[in-house]
């Protein structure tokens, strides 16, 4: 299916424009990516400035140039996001929340943040701004890449933390990283800026697979690996494994590529067992029947209805099983089509998932997050979502820009 792509321009004429708004848009993406956690909390929910800087892009993007529009498909992913929060909102209403807090997280996550990657990371500012863009994501990831691996390596040699309120960490959680289970054994967890392990794998794997094709530095695509090692998550090590997957893959399978990822996953094996002794485990540590605690969770699985009578609480590690518990099976059925949508329509419009290039790296990089969703999703932490929604922004984007360099080509053969 190809998009009908409304646009300001006929044509998508890429320019790289330096001005107060480029400024503007260079420092509120990279603080979006690199500082995520920064910020104060009002009534025990937080307010982070990335959350805010979103707000500030949205509003001067839907301002900028002759008026605003947006592609078919985009439309389309927010209605998505329209249908499911107006089930969850009748659920909701019909059986009470215990947590405002984590209400207003979750309608933030299913109708905010989807407007924001639908609205900043479009033709609107893309078409002007994308190597902009582009270099400010690949520095951002960078950063948090190598200050995380820097922050792990101090943190075990020194005992402390490197927290700088407003930046690094939330003001009111400072002193609290401890708190913040991120202890394997004698190590504590490499959590970058993200100050969670899980979550800052999370977000970097989904950014991997569009990092990939914009860094050029062998050592510093070798550092990003390192990191999600560093996380000591098993979650994380599942990232890497979808990461380095898809990437082989999609430069073509051949005898050497099969070879390549059986040795890689053999040291990949003996590594995660080291690292388990290191922290005190054996290797069951690898395929823990227990799932890390969250076995009790399938017993949602018994007990499945089309309305439940849970009032909301917060949705669990495995997001799947939480979203069947408080919003019934239509909940988990538009949630499934909530994540999906994207690379659905991504999909439709030709993209292929094994492929090199921007759109199938971020086509790869929304799966990856929904297979390691069924380990730990984070749905309602920050800023997963925001990350989740960024990355498919900027998918359509490449999409389009893709379809009509292809058909002036053609135009030109012809």
């Amino acid at each position: 299916m190809a998009a009908t792509v409304v646009q300001r321009h006929p044509l998508p004429v890429i320019r790289n424009k330096v001005g107060v708004f480029s400024v503007v848009v260079i420092a509120s993406i990279f603080y979006m990516i690199a500082f995520p956690k920064g910020g104060i909390k009002f009534g025990g929910i937080p307010l982070t400035i990335g959350y805010v800087l979103t707000a500030l892009l949205a509003v001067l993007t839907l301002f900028r140039g002759n008026g605003f529009a947006l592609a078919i498909d985009r439309l389309l992913v927010f209605l998505s996001c329209l249908i499911l929060a107006g089930w969850s909102y009748i659920v909701i209403h019909i059986n009470g929340s215990e947590y405002v807090s984590a209400t207003i997280s979750y309608f933030v996550a299913v109708l905010y943040l989807p407007a924001f990657g639908m609205i900043v990371f479009s033709s609107n500012l893309l078409d002007d701004h994308y190597e902009n863009v582009e270099k400010t994501f690949l520095w951002a990831v960078r950063f948090i890449v190598a200050y995380g691996i820097f922050l792990f390596v101090f943190k075990q040699l020194t005992g402390r933390w490197i927290e700088i309120p407003y930046v690094t960490v939330n003001a009111a959680d400072v002193g609290q990283l401890d708190d913040k289970f991120i202890r394997r054994g004698i190590f504590f967890k490499l959590i970058s800026t993200y100050n969670n392990g899980n979550i800052f794998g999370l977000c970097v794997a989904m950014m991997a697979p569009l990092y990939f094709q914009i860094e050029r530095s062998k050592i510093m695509r070798s550092m990003l690996y390192l990191a999600l090692f560093l996380t000591l998550s098993r979650t994380s090590w599942i990232g890497m494994a979808l990461i380095f997957a898809m990437q082989s893959i999609s430069k073509g399978v051949k005898p050497s590529t099969i070879m390549y990822i059986l040795i890689a996953g053999l040291v990949s094996f003996i590594a995660f067992s080291f690292a388990a002794t290191a922290m005190g485990r054996d290797t069951s540590f690898l395929w823990d029947r227990n799932l890390g605690g969250r076995i009790d969770q399938l017993q949602i699985l018994s007990d499945m209805r089309i309305i439940p009578d849970e009032p909301f609480t917060f949705l669990p590690e495995i997001a799947y099983l939480g979203v069947i518990k408080f919003f019934g099976i239509p909940g988990l059925i538009l949630f499934v089509f909530y994540l999906a949508i994207s690379p659905m329509l991504l999909w439709l419009e030709g993209v292929r998932l094994f492929n090199v290039g921007p759109t199938s790296a971020c086509m790869q990089g929304l799966l990856i997050y929904m297979i390691m969703a069924c380990a730990d999703a984070a749905f309602l932490l920050i800023p997963v979502m925001m990350v989740f929604w960024m990355i498919a922004g900027m998918g359509f984007w490449y999409a389009h820009r893709q379809a009509w360099l292809e058909g002036r080509a053609h135009a030109a053969v012809n």
